[in-house]
């Protein structure tokens, strides 16, 4: 797994938290909410499993609740515990944010890194948009 991939799993965490926040939900209908985070191919095992830990650490609840269509689904809803994590997650992320926006900010100003062989596909775009 690339290093970013785990990067971004490990904000599953704060992501899974911010989503029970706004509403409860069952496993699948939260793998599909992360698609809004950018998570479109989210594996489901992994997401699962982090939801019995978040569970065992006190951050979230679950039942077991009827569906209309098939059968019941442990639907998970966020707890005190859970919110002041969530909470402190909001702080945390802030403080990266201002670090990642300086370090974005100081790289649009560069002239050139490496040459142009050195950038990724995209690199230009992303540098037009930064600098707008």
């Amino acid at each position: 797994m690339p290093g970013h991939e785990v990067e971004r799993r490990a904000l599953l965490t704060p992501v899974l938290l911010l989503l029970l926040a706004e509403r409860r939900g069952h496993g699948y209908e939260l793998v599909q909410r992360l698609g809004s985070f950018g998570w479109e191919e989210a594996e489901s095992a992994h997401v699962y499993r982090l939801l019995r830990s978040m569970e065992k650490c006190g951050e979230v609840t679950s039942q077991w609740c009827a569906s209309a269509s098939g059968p019941a689904r442990r639907v998970y809803a966020i707890t005190p515990q859970g919110a002041m994590n969530l909470a402190l997650w909001f702080v945390r992320l802030g403080e990266l944010h201002s670090t990642l926006h300086l370090f974005l900010e100081q790289y649009v100003q560069l002239e050139d890194v490496g040459g142009e062989d050195a950038h990724p596909a995209g690199h230009g775009d992303y540098i037009r948009r930064m600098r707008r």
